[in-house]
């Protein structure tokens, strides 16, 4: 899937069974949304030291917020978040049957959305400055380092970022991240899709279960 394949609005409400929507934006900062965020939001964008760091996180927020209310029938400073046991975050309350998730790097987020189903979605800026082998050493599986070491060296970066994007996507899906290292627990339970949602990125999306319909909106302001 490439970022031609992705279809541009500015809401999307009706979400139906089997179907996942995820959502692709620019970390711009969007000044009309931002009332939305609560007090805890404003705290956690106040201790970022950079300034580019603090506006792409009000940006994340603000985005969430907005997209996850067309879905739920509020407002978006309405919308009520809890933790999950490893701290994954969800709905509170009567819209906790929709499910979501979010990835962001650099100036790019994707959010993933759907029902009674857990996901979780990944989303890397492929930079070629990253030590490949040493953290596949650390972090994969060693057939998995292995075969990425076995590659020639122009083909190991996209290899890195499909084996890392998938796993870390089925990793957020589960609940759980990279402090029990690279290590997917029921890995048959999530299905999966691999994507360029744009030119310097990779990302994959982990579904529970087995097939689904994908839908692909590119936010509009």
């Amino acid at each position: 899937m490439n970022s031609a394949e992705w279809r541009t609005a500015s809401a999307q409400h009706s979400l139906g069974e089997g179907t996942v929507h995820l959502w692709r934006a620019p970390l711009d900062p969007v000044p009309t949304l931002e009332h939305a965020l609560s007090d805890t939001e404003w705290t956690r964008a106040r201790r970022f030291h950079f300034h580019a760091d603090r506006e792409r996180f009000v940006a994340s927020r603000a985005l969430l917020r907005n997209i996850l209310a067309g879905y739920v029938g509020i407002e978006a400073g309405a919308l009520r978040f809890a933790l999950g046991a490893h701290g994954k975050p969800r709905l509170d309350g009567e819209a906790g049957g929709l499910r979501f998730n979010l990835s962001h790097s650099y100036d790019l987020m994707l959010l993933a959305v759907t029902r009674e189903r857990e996901l979780g979605v990944d989303l890397e800026q492929m930079r070629s400055d990253v030590p490949f082998e040493m953290l596949a050493d650390k972090f994969f599986q060693p057939e998995d380092a292995r075969q990425l070491r076995r590659l020639p060296a122009g083909e190991r970066s996209g290899k890195f970022y499909e084996i890392w994007t998938c796993t870390e996507a089925r990793l957020k899906a589960h609940g759980i991240g990279l402090n029990d290292g690279l290590r997917v627990k029921e890995i048959d339970r999530w299905s999966i899709a691999q994507m360029t949602p744009a030119p310097g990125y990779a990302a994959a999306l982990a579904v529970e279960g087995g097939a689904f319909r994908l839908e692909l909106w590119s936010w509009q302001k």
